[in-house]
């Protein structure tokens, strides 16, 4: 009898007690414009990547996942080819920064035209700018490093600095991990953006974790990317971001 009312004592004590927070090799900080600027450092280590992973969307016109095979190069040089689960092709798209092309086999349609956000968006799951698309696909979410108001606070449960900025009407929570500060998740209001997180890490490069698994969210959409076998700055040949119709392909111009 006497043990079964120590149980629930033991139960409170033990919720009681405060878990202890991993702050790695930085130690407790509490300056957010440093954290800022490792994050701003590490994204100036990457330029580009090349892999292959799994791209999923979830909007209200595509729902499903791809595989993919992806080469990337800044500022705005994209490549991506698709297929489906069983191996069929279902679509390549390229992009040098200046023009874009996207070839749909099932159609043996090739469209090209300008690489503006309102064209890219008629192909991608997100509707961006080359340049901008590029970061985002690296994991490098802008950050406002000249924010008018800073102020960072611990959370104990998750194990990660949370990060408030202002910068006149656009606002921007930063999330990142004590341990290591690898970027967790960013969240922008007051301006049109991308609001990101980051499940998966991997040390690529050393001493930088490098986001493996890529979770946007823009208006009407939730878009995945998820890497595999994946080297970051790979030598890039310009032409791999140019791509030509196939013979016998209709030739839409945009």
């Amino acid at each position: 009898m006497r043990r079964i009312f120590l149980l629930p004592l033991l139960a409170l004590l033990l919720a009681g007690c405060p878990r202890r927070i991993d702050f790695g090799t930085y130690g407790p900080l509490s300056d957010p414009l440093f954290v800022l600027g490792v994050l701003q450092d590490r994204y100036e280590q990457v330029r580009g990547l090349v892999g292959e992973g799994k791209l999923s969307v979830d909007s209200p016109d595509v729902k499903g996942t791809l595989r993919m095979a992806v080469e990337l190069a800044e500022p705005g040089s994209i490549y991506l080819e698709t297929v489906d689960l069983l191996g069929t092709p279902r679509g390549t798209f390229a992009t040098d920064g200046t023009r874009f092309a996207f070839y749909r086999p099932d159609q043996n349609v090739f469209f090209e035209g300008p690489a503006t956000a309102e064209l890219l968006g008629r192909f991608l799951p997100v509707a961006m700018p080359p340049d901008e698309l590029v970061q985002v696909m690296l994991g490098q979410i802008p950050l406002l490093l000249n924010a008018e108001e800073s102020r960072m606070e611990v959370d104990d449960t998750a194990g990660t600095y949370v990060i408030f900025l202002r910068e006149g009407a656009v606002r921007q929570r930063v999330e990142v991990s004590t341990r290591d500060l690898r970027l967790i998740s960013v969240q922008t209001r007051g301006r049109p953006a991308v609001d990101a997180s980051f499940d998966d890490h991997e040390e690529l490069l050393p001493g930088l974790p490098f986001p493996t698994s890529v979770h946007l969210r823009v208006p009407r959409s939730d878009v995945r990317l998820r890497y595999t076998d994946v080297r970051l700055n790979p030598v890039s040949r310009p032409e791999t971001f140019v791509l030509q119709p196939p013979p016998g392909a209709r030739v839409e111009h945009l």
